[in-house]
């Protein structure tokens, strides 16, 4: 998952706890020098690699993809080069390709793109320029793949509405769901059910994301709906028992405030929502891939209810701040000779 830090994100592994176990990759800057953000990473199929988008190397704060080996300190290449903004990137069900978003055709579009890739002498390389995929009136983005299916987040070109589709052999889009603010969606592994965020009324008037589930026939399953936050960024795990997400808590002016990472069981019932928290303290924390295979039920059905954890969470970063000022304060009264 990404964490911030010291201004840009940067990519941890994480336990079934939490915890962070060691940062992924090395450090990487901008051209600028400033500490680039790493985020949307996703394992390949066989698990031995994670793509992500970054903006290292970028001057302009967008992001291209580039490529890791799955352990600790790896040191990453790219795959993708010029002044497109490449995200959202998933791999391609068998390992040889990887489809993501793109405004690289230049029609001020953002589309889908695959980008095959061959075996490297170390890790795999980029077998030749990415081909668009989709050519829709609107904007595609956060495709997710699983057995034959392909299903994305239309956007209208205005930036309005946007809703679940599924890519058709012909290259036709067929929606999925109605909108107005649905997007983020997952195929769990069976290929059949679907997780995806989208916007429902508060009991306020305001409005709340949360992550929907739905099976094959269309019915609701247990997703994760939590009161006071924004849910999103769905990821199941290997059997599709797990369903993770980022939540976001956000402040009186909807800035967001802390993101943390959250799972469900969905077999369970009741549903109970957890976080997933490091006990060095709160961080924040978004994007959750999982690696191929199976988890610890054991541990995970020990992490902290998320409205516990989110309550420590929040006083500690409370006090952090607290602390903070005073240290300024101080400065300001007492400067060094």
């Amino acid at each position: 998952m990404t964490e911030r830090w010291r201004g840009g994100g940067r990519l941890i592994i994480v336990d079934e706890t939490g915890d962070r176990l060691a940062p992924l990759l090395r450090p990487g800057s901008t051209a600028s020098g400033d500490h680039a953000t790493d985020e949307h990473p996703g394992f390949s199929p066989d698990g031995r690699w994670i793509v992500f988008a970054s903006t290292r190397d970028r001057g302009d704060g967008r992001t291209s993809l580039w490529l890791a080996a799955a352990r600790a300190d790896a040191t990453p290449v790219r795959l993708t080069t010029g002044t497109a903004a490449d995200v959202d990137p998933t791999w391609a069900p068998d390992g040889d390709a990887i489809v993501f978003a793109s405004d690289r055709a230049g029609d001020g579009a953002i589309d889908l793109h695959r980008l095959s890739l061959t075996p490297g002498p170390d890790q795999p390389r980029a077998a030749a320029p990415p081909e668009r995929v989709t050519h829709g009136a609107g904007h595609e983005l956060a495709p997710s793949l699983a057995g034959r299916r392909l299903v994305l987040q239309v956007v209208e070109p205005d930036g309005g509405r946007s809703w679940i589709a599924e890519l058709q052999a012909d290259g036709e889009l067929i929606a999925l769901t109605d909108g107005p603010s649905d997007g983020g969606p997952a195929l769990a592994p069976d290929g059949a059910t679907l997780a995806y965020s989208t916007a429902r009324l508060r009991a306020d008037g305001g409005r709340d994301l949360d992550v929907v589930v739905i099976d094959g026939d269309g019915r609701e399953l247990p997703g994760l709906a939590l009161v006071g936050s924004d849910e999103g960024a769905p990821a199941w795990s290997a059997d599709g028992r797990w369903l993770f997400a980022t939540s976001i808590v956000r402040d009186a002016d909807g800035a967001p405030r802390l993101p943390s990472v959250v799972h469900v069981d969905t077999w369970a019932r009741p549903a109970r929502i957890r976080m997933l928290r490091d006990v060095a303290g709160a961080a924040p924390r978004l994007g959750p891939a999982l690696a191929p295979g199976d988890l610890d039920q054991t541990a995970l059905g020990r992490n902290p209810d998320h409205a516990i954890a989110l309550a420590q969470a929040l006083a500690e970063l409370d006090e952090a701040a607290a602390a903070a000022a005073a240290r300024d304060r101080r400065g300001r009264l007492h400067p060094a000779p």
